[in-house]
């Protein structure tokens, strides 16, 4: 068997393919990359009679059978090795934009100097070395990543975990050698990602993940119900309308407006195999103790079995300078040795304790995860502290009330003495505290389990994505009765229920994990006069939500919260997200751009071409394709490609001189209407991916125009695009009433045009040819004002 290649692919995929199919076992799976090099709207004639064909292969049989699969076509075959082909479509897509986006240029020196660039095309395109496609010029050719701040769910060998890109970058770097500068191929790493077709998220495998350095604006979308992501202006977002059962689109971050909505994964999207006991040896190596220095108390029986051994197993086990009779009788008068000797004896510690040798403080070996052990993770997320002294001495802390909690303070304490530790009390003049002094306990509680050691470092524990939703809910409980609060909405009866953190990573989490138990809460963002940290807080509403968390309000207030919302005469449905029966969908609240330097990431989940991001936003993969694919393939080798750069920055700018050409005619935006003739990237068909009517439509109505629109077959998928746009039914009807006229998409149709008619129409007389495709003098002659692109 064949895999044969025809799509348009970073320049590694097939060695990266291949080098998957080897860790399988199918070397003898052969792969082939055949690029297919053909036009929207002529796709048959140009297979029919392509200009070459380029085989890519190993020098293997499936290269010659691809080579006899084309004989009929009786054209050129470039014969190669895998990356040349991949490389050469993107070389070959690449050149044809920078021919463009060379015209483009001479076409704004021509304006300025008075020559006419149709005259200088022509006659450029005449010699054979240069010739003559792709020389029109005209509006530009339509064309990602993400701050190292923004997070993803992960899951390898089992264990899921929340980390910012940033941080899974430098974990992967320090354990995968790199396929390329710049990229990195995760073997085994699975991401939080999101299938339409399904209703909850899922974790599914990464094929790459990239970083590279990046200067330029930086874009924050930010949506009603505080979610916030940062990434590059062209990174793909997944966009509906506000409708849970309608299909969604894909768009340019650039592109987004408050009319858009953006998904919210929610569900449980991992396995509930997590242990009932956790082990706490791990906390000898994180206090930095030696084996040595640990004291164990294994149980009665287990000790008396080992003295009952034979001499010679007791002595390589009791190495001690006292000799084995001495040490032994130490042992079993006090029924304690030390790690060293109990790992040599091979006694079980399942239900042993240990303590340091200078200290009475002991911890059991294993703890029961059981609810009562997450809700004293929760109160202290929301209330504790750790804290390592001199001599090695450690403590860990809860801090409540003085006086109005005293019922959290004897929970914690109680916990504790039940698994052996000690724990004591103590009344400060603000504040009641519960603590262990012990350096194993903070360690295991630090530096195994995960928690931070004040309020800014705190974070949920790895540990609890895979837990029941019973123990989630414990957490949370612990949390928001600890730093929570729940009150009535102007004098009620709506209740509204919410959290106060200064972490990020906290607050992150926190709506990830209500997320997966099918809440969903609002974020807002504020700081105090005094404050010099950012306080997040997190909000639930709505009766229904309400319900569904009244574990989080404390036992004694819930009947008076249920009761009060069952006042209510109606549940009015919230404004900020809806729900359906996939993720919710909160609406874009607004687009703010922001410069940047620093570095990017990006990451690509073919399954779905999704992934979960900051606050469970779900976004679509960060690859850009062909241009700017090849321009990040450069930058993540090494290379700084100048010319290329410069390329995809006259094509932007083409775009705004567009706008500029209507803002010298009409002045000011505001209140105008623009009519919009032609949507699909090219004509001859209904493609809208990467068309230039996406963006002139947006920065038109950022201006405050009125856009409407007419493409004889684009109508359809541009109406899924292009929010707020009025589409005609006709090129007539869309000129009706406007004060300007732009041609985008170079129809036949419009070519034909009636142009006394359409100045019968239009309010204004002002028509801009972005394609230099209309008759200047015929335009004129209908008594219209015409304005090319570098004509003169």
């Amino acid at each position: 068997h064949a895999l044969i290649m025809k799509s348009t692919v970073p320049s590694g995929t097939g060695a990266a393919i291949r080098r998957r199919l080897t860790a399988r076992g199918l070397d003898d799976f052969a792969y082939v990359s055949c690029p297919e090099f053909l036009r929207e709207g002529s796709a048959l004639a140009d297979f029919r009679r392509p200009d070459r064909v380029v085989v890519g292969d190993d020098g293997t049989w499936a290269g010659d059978a691809v080579v006899e699969l084309y004989a009929p076509l009786d054209a050129p075959i470039v014969r190669t090795d895998i990356a040349s082909a991949e490389m050469t479509k993107l070389a070959s897509n690449a050149f044809l934009a920078t021919k463009i986006s060379f015209i483009n240029e001479i076409a704004n020196v021509c304006e300025e100097t008075g020559a006419d660039v149709e005259e200088v095309s022509r006659a450029m395109g005449l010699d054979s070395r240069i010739g003559s496609s792709f020389l029109r010029p005209g509006i530009g050719y339509g064309g990602s990543c993400l701050v190292g701040e923004e997070t993803v769910l992960t899951r390898r060998a089992g264990r899921v975990t929340l980390r910012s890109l940033e941080d899974l970058w430098t974990q992967l770097e320090s354990e995968v050698e790199p396929v390329a500068d710049g990229v990195i191929e995760p073997y085994g790493l699975e991401v939080l990602s999101w299938i339409p077709e399904r209703d909850e998220a899922q974790y599914l495998p990464v094929m790459f993940l990239t970083r590279r350095d990046y200067e330029g604006d930086i874009l924050e979308v930010k949506t009603k119900m505080g979610r916030r992501v940062r990434c590059t202006p062209d990174h793909p977002w997944v966009v509906g309308n506000g409708d849970p059962a309608a299909p969604h689109t894909i768009r340019l971050a650039e592109s987004l407006t408050d009319l858009d909505w953006v998904p919210l994964a929610h569900g449980d999207a991992g396995p509930r195999d997590a242990p009932e006991l956790l082990p706490t040896l791990g906390a000898v190596d994180a206090a930095g103790l030696e084996c040595r220095d640990v004291i164990v108390r294994p149980p009665r029986a287990d000790v008396a079995a080992f003295m009952r051994r034979p001499l010679s197993e007791r002595r390589a086990a009791l190495t001690h300078r006292r000799g084995v009779g001495a040490r032994g009788g130490d042992i079993r008068r006090s029924g304690a040795m030390r790690l060293d000797e109990a790992a040599r004896a091979d006694i079980p510690l399942r239900h042993a304790t240990l303590g340091r040798a200078r200290n009475g403080a002991y911890l059991a070996s294993t703890i029961a995860a059981d609810e009562r052990f997450w809700r004293v993770v929760g109160l202290y997320l929301a209330e504790g502290h750790t804290s390592f002294g001199k001599k090695n001495s450690a403590r860990v802390a809860w801090s409540f009330h003085r006086t109005r909690e005293d019922h959290l303070v004897d929970e914690v304490l109680d916990f504790w003495r039940r698994h052996g530790i000690e724990a004591r009390a103590r009344r400060t003049p603000t504040s009641h505290c519960a603590t262990v002094q012990a350096r194993l306990v903070a360690a295991w509680w630090t530096q195994v389990l995960g928690l931070g050691r004040n309020s800014y470092e705190q974070r949920l524990p790895d540990l609890i994505w895979e837990q029941s939703d019973s123990r989630k809910w414990a957490l949370l409980s612990g949390l928001f009765e600890g730093d929570g609060s729940w009150s009535l909405i102007n004098g009620g009866p709506s209740v509204i229920i919410e959290f106060g953190t200064i972490s990020d990573e906290l607050a992150d989490g926190v709506l990830r994990l209500l997320g997966t138990l099918g809440i969903v809460p609002s974020r807002r963002i504020g700081r105090g006069i005094k404050s010099t940290k950012d306080t997040h807080w997190i909000r639930i509403s709505g009766a229904d939500q309400v319900e569904r968390a009244i574990s989080l309000v404390p036992a004694r207030d819930r009947v008076g919260v249920l009761a009060s919302i069952a006042r209510q005469a109606m549940r009015i449905a919230p404004t900020g997200y809806r729900r359906g029966t996939g993720p919710a969908w909160a609406r874009v609240r607004s687009v703010e751009r922001r410069p940047f330097r620093g570095p990017v990431y990006s990451m690509e989940v073919p399954a779905s071409h999704s992934f979960v991001t900051t606050g469970g936003v779900v976004l679509h993969n960060c690859f850009p394709k062909d241009v700017s694919a090849l321009k990040q393939l450069a930058g993540n080798s090494g290379y700084h490609f100048q010319l290329l750069n410069a390329v995809i920055e006259v094509n932007e700018l083409q775009k705004r001189r567009v706008v500029a050409k209507l803002h010298k005619h009409l002045g000011s935006l505001v209140g105008v209407t623009v009519a919009l003739l032609g949507l699909a990237f090219k004509p001859e068909t209904d493609d809208m991916r990467e068309a230039s009517s996406l963006i002139l439509a947006a920065r038109l109505q950022s201006e405050g125009a009125t856009v409407r629109a007419y493409d004889p077959v684009a109508a359809g998928e541009a109406s899924e695009l292009m929010p707020g746009v009025e589409l005609a039914g006709g090129a007539l009807e869309a000129v009706a009433g406007a004060d300007a006229c732009v041609l985008v998409t170079e129809w036949q149709e419009f070519r034909d045009l009636d142009w006394s008619e359409v100045a019968d129409r239009m309010a204004g007389r002002l028509v801009v040819d972005g394609r230099n495709a209309l008759d200047p003098a015929a335009v004129r002659a209908g008594g219209l004002e015409y304005e090319g692109i570098g004509r003169r």
